[in-house]
């Protein structure tokens, strides 16, 4: 029976026995590799006779950013203040998840500090994200409100991870599941309205038969491991139009020919502000490759 990798140390790799529900601690020999790459949290392991690692087991997922490996799911966790809720992060965080294809879901925070008519704007707004299948969830993690217990249910058994930017309330939201995480959990930086990086590395939790992944929070967030051809495919809601546009390469530019994002956008079934989003990125994603491309 395969262990899970819950988190490492200078001791060794902290892993989950599947079978005996027990915590081990393991090393790792120095040919173990997967690809070349370095043992992840979430990472499927076998040991030897010794109790060390020697085998690494195919991954399920692999997510860059956060990087972890056999996520199920990942809750894209915003606030509605403090920090103030970012369009632009949540389309950059689902074009990342979408991109590792990984399931996502939407995780509204301290709305309790929305009017109801604020309240009501953001989620007709967010209905579109509804309508493309994130699972979406307005809550209060402190007061434990809203749509807390739906979220309970809706993570029961599944390995999820938590990504957000910092200060939106993970660590909380992690507590708030069960008191006896103890997350550190610290307030904003007033001055510029964000959070301090209160989790420092990627661990994996037990939890109601499945597991969550605490990682760090972002202050900023680039996708760069991403071309524009791939950023064409997979951010929000594109990726079933694709196949319709007239040119199989297209990146659904202004005035792009049989363009089916854009005619979708001019019959308002994608939002403008959305479509920005895209514009805004796609430039990122060219400055980030042509700078790739001189190192």
């Amino acid at each position: 029976m395969p262990k899970l990798v819950l988190s490492t140390s200078s001791l060794g790799y902290r892993l989950f026995d599947l079978e005996s529900k027990e915590l081990l601690l393991a090393k790792k020999r120095g040919k173990v590799t997967y690809r070349e790459d370095k043992i992840l949290i979430g990472d499927r392991v076998e040991l030897d006779k010794d109790g060390f690692i020697e085998k690494v087991l195919p991954r399920l997922s692999l997510l860059k950013r956060p990087r972890l490996a056999n996520a199920q799911e990942c809750l894209i966790l915003l606030s509605f203040q403090k920090p103030d809720f970012s369009l632009f992060l949540l389309d950059k965080f689902l074009t990342s998840v979408n991109y590792s294809k990984i399931h996502a879901a939407i995780v509204i925070n301290k709305i309790d500090l929305a009017t109801s008519q604020e309240r009501k704007e953001m989620e007709d707004f967010l209905s579109y994200y509804r309508g493309l299948g994130y699972p979406l969830f307005f809550l209060s993690a402190v007061k434990r409100e809203e749509d807390f217990e739906r979220l309970v249910e809706h993570i029961r058994g599944k390995r999820v991870a938590l990504m957000g930017q910092t200060g939106v309330g993970k660590s909380t939201l992690l507590n708030a599941l069960d008191p006896s995480f103890r997350r550190k959990v610290d307030t904003l930086y007033p001055k510029v309205n964000r959070g301090r990086h209160t989790t420092k590395e990627t661990i994996l939790i037990p939890y109601q038969d499945g597991f969550l992944y605490d990682t760090p929070g972002f202050s900023s967030f680039e996708l760069s491991d991403m071309d524009e051809d791939e950023l064409a495919m997979f951010f929000p809601g594109f990726l079933p139009l694709f196949p319709s546009c007239f040119f199989k390469d297209c990146h659904h530019l202004p005035k792009s020919k049989g363009c089916a994002v854009l005619k979708a956008l001019e019959e308002k079934k994608i939002p403008k502000e959305s479509y920005d989003d895209y514009l805004k990125v796609k430039e990122e994603v060219k400055e980030l490759s042509q700078w790739k491309k001189r190192i």
